[in-house]
Formats: C-alpha cells, structure tokens, sequence
C-alpha cells in the first residue's frame, strides 16, 4: 500500500508543473498557518474567558461568604450587648414578665430571631418569647450547656424542643435553627443565668436572594452553604454531601477552591470559599459554593473562539488563493525560459546558438550559480555576527528599560503615599474617587465616604509636640486602614483628617464601618515613652453617594458637612449626611 501511494505521487507530480506544484504546497502552508494562528487566538481567548468567569463566581461565592459573617456578627453582637447592659443588671432577677417584654422586644426588631429565653443556672426557662418553653428545663440543650461558661454559637440544628410548639414553615420544611449563648452575671460577677436565641435558618436565603440580585446571571446561578465536614445547609438536599471528601479537604486547605464537576449530565464551574468569621465572631466553618453550567458560564467565550476560528479559516482560503496566482506568475519566467532552450534544441536552424551558446551559457549559469552560492555563504556569516550583535544591544536595551521601569514605578509609589502614615495621599485618592463615581453612574453600584477627624487635636501638640502628635496620626491611621475592609480605600487628606473610600457597600455599611473605627480608635490609648498614655477620640461623618451627585468631591463634601455637625454636637461621634433635594452645590 506504501508503494502505491508513493507510485501514484510520483505520476501526479510528472504531470504537474513546477508552477502547479508551488501554488498547491504554497496555498497548504498559507492554510496551515492561519489556522494554527486562529486555533492558538482563540485557545488564548478561551482561557482569558474562562479566567473572568472563575473570577466572577468567586466573587459571588466571597460576597455570600461576607454577609454570612457579617450578619452572623450582628447577631452575635445583640445577643451579647442585651445580656451585658448594664441597665438590665436587676431585671434579670426580676418578674418574668418584665423579661420576657425585653425579649420580645428584640425579637420583634428582627423577624429571624424565632425564639429568645433566659434560662436560671439550673436549665429552668424563666421567660421566653411567646411565653414558649417557659418553666422547662433546657439544661441537656448544647447550646445552654456551652452557654453557662462563656459566649458561644451553635451550627445550624434540626428544633427539639420547639418544633411541636413552632410547626413546620410555610414551605412545609421544618424548623432549623443557629444558636447564640451567653451567661448572664449580676452586679457581683455571679452567672444567674443563660440568655439563649434561636435564629430561623430561612435568613440565609434571604441572604443568597440578595446576592443572586448583585449579578446578571442570576437565573443561571446557584449558591450552596456546606458544613465543615461538607454536608449541605442550603441549596441541595439538607444533610447530604454533594461533593468528594477529597474536594472538601481541598477546599478546607485553602479556604478558595475554583473547580468544576458534573451534575445530572451537565458540567458545572464552582467556586467555593470558607467564611472566616468577623471580627470577635469566630465563625463556624461554612464553605459557600457558588455553581454556574460550564457551558453558560463560557458561552462567550465559546463564541468569540467559534468567531476566531471562522475567521481564520476565511483569511486562509483567501491567502490560499492570492498564494496559487503569485506562484503562477512567478514560475512563469522560467516556463518561458525551458521552452525557449526546448524550442532551440529542437529547431534545425538553430543548432550554432546551441552548440556555440547554449554550453556556454549553461556554463556561465553554473559559474554565477557556484559564485552566487559562495556569496550567500559569506553574507549568511556577516548576518549571523550582525544578528549576535544587534542581539546584543538589545539585550542591554532591555535591561536599562527594565531599570528604569522599576525607577518610575518606586517614583509613583512616593506620590501616590503620605510619607507620615503611609496611606494614600490626596492626589492618589482622587483617582480611586473618580473611577467608583463612575462605576455608581454606569451601574448603580452603591459607593460611600467617610470624613474623619481627630478631636482636640491642636491641643495634643500644643501640649506634648508634634512628634507625639505625629504618633497619634499614625496610630489613628493604623486603625481606620486595619478596620477598613480591604476594597475600601484609606487617604490621608492632610493634617488630623482621613477619608475613606468605600465601593460595592450597602446603605447602611458607612455608618456602621464609622462607628466601628470611633469605638475601637476611643478604646485604645496611644503609649508614649515620655508622657504616658494618650486618649484620643474622632469625629466621622459618612455619606452615600446619589444619582445627583455631580463627582466624588459632592459626595465628600456632605461627609465633610456631617463631620462639621458631630463636632458641633460634641465629638466623639458619627453622623450620616443626606443629600437635600435642591442644594446649591460647590467644590468640596
């Protein structure tokens, strides 16, 4: 079979001409190159693709995750703050109905709490909610047992006691609840009691249903709760594993894992991120998985790959083309050539040119074609050290444009900084303020600022100096960047005053990021070898950006004006500015 594949080679060959034959290997090599350019465009494509699309679903997955904990964090922090009020000292010893007015109270301040009891050191349930459970004994319960030593949260559990008295949901799903615990102590330290509260497990998906409204994929969209062990919580079957062990210890080992799986015949890209509590709160361990059809999630790239190729392959049947008539017309000359020398070879009057010229001239040829060959030798080897060395020069290019690339960029870095603080000066900041200002108007994607002032601060310096003044700057600094979140942007504008930059945030996350750094900037005190402790307070004022706001200067300018007012109604404190409906705006 060989043989005659090669027979029949060889007869085509004898019967193509030479011109034939380098327009078909030309117009090969012309398809064979386009396409192997287009494959490799859109391989690249692809994988770029695929690149922004594992982005995106992180993003989603770390969205879910941060709200987990963050509302997890408020949760946490009610419960703790109700049972150490101070006011509330002496009516935990008091009737129960006065408790339990308390706790429905709080309870009606937020639907999700389903159930709120405080429980006597024994386990007996003095008040609760609804009056639920009060006068039974919970001293067997977890959450009560861990409670009566310290504060703590409990994973999501099935309800024991309280599921014949609650039901079942209105989707017919049991009752499912997360725990959080805390002793209560009197005056003298003495725990008298437990302050226990059931959330209902529904706020998470409420929570998800808030993160699917943040993408334009929302319908294509899932995202699961796992336990650290990788049972589900929400999203597929509760209590089931819809993953490996092996994916679950990768996950867990590096808290971010982007991979894919298959579900039901269709191929799915997952993200998965842990939740890592906040703050004070510890967190439980939960893995949200955020899952989109593979094919969905690189529908566009498939698209822009199909387009690449498609094209391709019309530029090489094109150049296929344009190659069979360049080659035609090149080879044309030496056609006309070999049958003129044919034509003298065969015609009787002609045979002295061939005898007295066509030797010689085939001579001369092979003569010019030896000296040619020599000439290309000698110039092949001046190319080859003109090459070296004009790799050479470029290499030393490289280097000093390397240099100096690292020279610009460490000169960038000094203007974009507050040499005193490190954080990012006024200049810098602008440019982040524009770009989220712009962002808020193409997208309607909520940015907010805070104005941050240090209070009292020329008598700092006029009593201890201002190199203990500086200290305090950078201390005061040190906490706004730590407190903020790490998308936020932290300046120093000059002198005692911060701005914080914040994108992606919801309406409520200035004020609540404001009173973060005021509490934890008036609880620490600023140590100074020479003069000792130094307490320190701020100012803030914090505001939203809206669709009237003209730049990022107006939406500082209201901050600044909030700030103005919690210094005029005594310091230490955080007021929120609203835009008016027909102010006379003007650079901040």
């Amino acid at each position: 079979m060989p043989r005659t594949i090669v027979t029949k080679f060889l007869k085509l060959r004898d019967r193509t001409t030479l011109g034939q034959q380098v327009a078909v290997v030309t117009a090969i090599l012309c398809l064979a190159l386009a396409l192997t350019v287009a494959a490799t465009a859109a391989f690249v494509a692809r994988q770029q693709a695929t690149a922004r699309a594992e982005a995106e679903i992180i993003g989603i997955a770390s969205n879910m995750a941060e709200r987990l904990d963050a509302r997890m964090f408020e949760r946490f922090r009610e419960v703790r703050n109700l049972a150490e009020l101070e006011p509330l000292r002496a009516v935990w010893d008091g009737d129960e109905a006065t408790i339990r007015s308390i706790l429905e109270q709080l309870q009606a301040s937020l639907p999700e709490y389903a159930w709120i009891g405080f429980a006597l050191p024994d386990g007996t349930v003095k008040a609760a909610t609804g009056s639920m459970l009060e006068g039974v004994s919970v001293a067997e319960r977890p959450w009560f047992m861990d409670g009566i030593n310290g504060l703590t949260v409990k994973d999501v559990h099935d309800a024991k006691l309280l599921a014949e008295l609650l039901g079942s949901q209105a989707n017919g799903e049991p009752f499912r609840f997360v725990d959080v615990a805390v002793p209560v102590k009197n005056a003298a330290g003495a725990t008298i009691g437990v302050l226990g509260a059931h959330m209902s497990w529904t706020w998470a998906s409420v929570v998800r249903d808030t993160v699917l409204q943040t993408t334009d994929r929302a319908l294509d969209t899932q995202i699961w709760v796992l336990r650290s062990d990788g049972t589900a919580l929400l999203g597929p079957e509760y209590g089931s594993a819809p993953f490996g062990q092996s994916t679950i210890e990768a996950i867990a080992a590096t808290g971010r894992l982007s991979f894919s799986d298959m579900a039901g015949a269709v191929d799915h890209l997952n993200a998965a991120v842990t939740t890592k509590g906040y703050l004070d709160y510890p967190g439980l361990g939960w893995t949200v998985v955020a899952r989109r059809p593979l094919d969905l999630a690189l529908a566009q790239a498939n698209q822009l790959a199909l387009a690449i190729v498609m094209i391709g392959i019309a530029f090489a049947l094109a150049g296929a083309v344009i190659a069979s008539l360049l080659a035609r017309g090149l080879t044309r000359p030496l056609s006309e050539l070999a049958d003129g020398i044919d034509s003298i070879g065969r015609d009787p009057g002609a045979t002295m040119i061939a005898r007295d010229h066509s030797s010689r001239d085939v001579s001369q040829l092979t003569v010019a074609i030896r000296s040619l060959l020599r000439r290309l030798g000698v110039a092949e080897t001046a190319q080859e050290a003109a090459q070296r060395e004009a790799a050479a020069s470029r290499q030393q290019l490289v280097e000093r444009t390397e240099r100096l690339g690292e020279d610009i960029n460490a000169l960038q870095i000094l203007a974009d900084t507050d040499p005193l603080t490190g954080l990012l000066n006024r200049r810098a900041f602008h440019v982040f303020g524009v770009d989220a200002m712009n962002y808020f108007k193409r997208h309607k994607r909520d940015v907010g600022v805070l104005v941050i002032d240090i209070d009292f601060f020329k008598r700092i310096n006029d009593t201890y100096g201002h190199s203990v003044g500086d200290d305090v700057i950078r201390a005061v600094g040190g906490v706004v960047q730590a407190e903020a979140r790490t998308i936020d942007k932290v300046a120093r504008f000059g002198g005692e005053e911060f701005v914080v930059l914040m994108r992606e945030t919801e309406k409520e996350g200035p004020a609540v990021l404001a009173e973060r750094i005021r509490q934890t900037i008036a609880g620490k005190l600023v140590d100074h070898p020479e003069h000792g402790t130094i307490h320190v307070t701020v100012s803030i004022g914090a505001a939203m950006a809206v669709a009237s706001d003209r730049d990022i200067e107006d939406v500082i300018e209201r901050a600044d004006r909030a700030l103005y007012e919690a210094k005029a109604t005594g310091r230490n404190r955080v007021v929120s500015g609203e835009a008016e409906p027909s102010q006379n705006r003007s650079a901040a």
